[in-house]
């Protein structure tokens, strides 16, 4: 049976989809096997737009070219500047979405008609149509929306028909810009979002941290600061990501970069190691930020820690340790495990497509 509908997930960062398949959902995989497309926008030397990981470097190196983080402008006036040419949100939003869509249509052999889009609780209306807009302008005919935390719980097997009347489920979306908190509850066999809460940090955050504990540590070895080169800056900040990830795995790495930077007589190396405590001290700050957003979206709801039925994590942050750490300590039981956080939403929205 040809599938004709998709579940997305349109991230700050990134965009993922899925469908399901004998009741199971499937993740759509790129021509080079990664499970997203980097929800960014660029415009190239010629003109002409494009999406995913050639926009991302270009973000990193020509920002003036490039646009990330889509999702926020949405539902504004605000028009996007890329190189002296101006687009409207929507536009831009729209061409993430029509790069899934002939993903997933390659992939499945089929065209795709209708698509089910995960959006944040607190979007606004206006917000909910430029995302529909957005998805019509790609080419889908038939557009929904449906909000992220129901599909995390749908996507980790919750059932609010078996939630007592007393008891909450605590959602943590861990993006890349932000976390949000957000409690469920059950009236009549539905899930009701009893509470949300949000900050502006996330794993992004993270990224900024390493890199500039990386740029200080090469600049007091050997006198050479790397803010001022913007290619030696997007490198580091590469680095920089591929360290966190790596960390979430391993209690030590080590970050080589040869050539960080030239120099007449000869290129200058970058060798660090990092290890999970000194990321955790890094951004200790920061985790009393998102500690505080529990506590906001329990008390806006009336409920105790002790009255949690479970704790559901996603979002790529949600692979760190120190989150998980951080959100057992506070919610008095450890979260849901799973093996691939960041694919919840996507996973969700497509098993709640009709």
């Amino acid at each position: 049976m040809a599938v004709s509908r998709i579940g997305i997930d349109f991230g700050p960062s990134a965009a993922r989809a899925a469908w399901v398949e004998s009741d199971r959902s499937v993740l759509l995989e790129t021509l080079t096997g990664h499970r997203l497309v980097p929800s960014v926008v660029g415009l190239d030397r010629e003109g002409a737009l494009h999406v995913g990981d050639s926009a991302r470097r270009q973000l990193l190196l020509w920002p003036e070219r490039s646009v990330g983080n889509l999702r926020r402008h949405l539902g504004t006036s605000q028009r996007l500047e890329l190189d002296r040419k101006r687009f409207s949100p929507t536009e831009l939003c729209a061409v993430v979405l029509s790069q899934i869509k002939d993903l997933a249509e390659e992939r499945l052999g089929n065209s795709l008609q209708a698509a089910t889009i995960a959006v944040p609780c607190h979007f606004a209306p206006e917000q909910h149509q430029s995302m529909i807009d957005a998805a019509r302008l790609a080419g889908f005919r038939v557009v929904q929306t449906v909000l992220e935390p129901l599909a995390i719980a749908k996507a980790y097997g919750i059932q609010a028909s078996e939630l007592p009347d007393d008891k909450a489920v605590l959602i943590c979306d861990i993006g890349a810009f932000h976390i949000e908190v957000t409690l469920l509850g059950q009236q009549g066999g539905r899930f009701t979002v009893l509470s949300t809460a949000q900050c502006n940090i996330g794993s992004d955050l993270i990224d900024e941290r390493l890199a500039d504990h990386l740029g200080r540590a090469f600049q007091r070895e050997h006198g050479l600061a790397v803010w001022p080169h913007r290619k030696t800056l997007a490198r580091l900040r590469l680095a920089a990501e591929w360290a966190k990830w790596r960390l979430s795995e391993s209690e030590l790495v080590t970050v080589r970069l040869p050539g960080l930077i030239a120099m007449a007589d000869a290129p200058v190396d970058l060798i660090a190691e990092l290890t999970r405590e000194q990321l955790s001290l890094l951004v200790e700050d920061e985790l009393r930020k998102a500690l505080d957003v529990i506590e906001i979206a329990l008390r806006s709801a009336r409920f105790k820690a002790s009255q949690l039925h479970a704790v559901l994590l996603s979002g790529g942050g949600a692979r760190l340790p120190l989150w998980v750490d951080l959100v057992a300590a506070h919610a008095v039981m450890r979260p849901l495990p799973h093996s691939a956080p960041e694919e919840m939403i996507a996973r969700g929205a497509a098993l709640l497509s009709p």
